[in-house]
């Protein structure tokens, strides 16, 4: 795999985390858009690895879900792994 295709990767599994801990916390993704301070358009983009995300973003994200920058990692790892951490 390319460094380009290990980012593209990376990014969409930070996506899949992100699904997940909003279904986990029960917001449709136009509520954690509006909570986040981030255009619903730009989360979607976001959900699908299509676009990096800066830690300005990703702290906001974490905020509306009420979770730290640790936990979005940890899931994000989880994934990565082919673990599935949810409750």
């Amino acid at each position: 795999m390319t460094p380009h295709e290990s980012a593209m990767q990376r990014r969409r599994e930070l996506g899949q985390a992100i699904v997940q801990l909003r279904k986990r916390h029960n917001l449709s993704q136009e509520r954690l858009a509006l909570d986040a301070g981030i255009d619903r358009s730009y989360m979607g983009k976001i959900e699908r690895g299509e676009r990096s995300v800066s830690i300005d973003k990703l702290w906001a994200v974490c905020d509306a879900l009420h979770i730290t920058l640790t936990e979005l990692v940890i899931t994000t790892e989880a994934i990565h792994r082919g673990r599935d951490l949810r409750d």
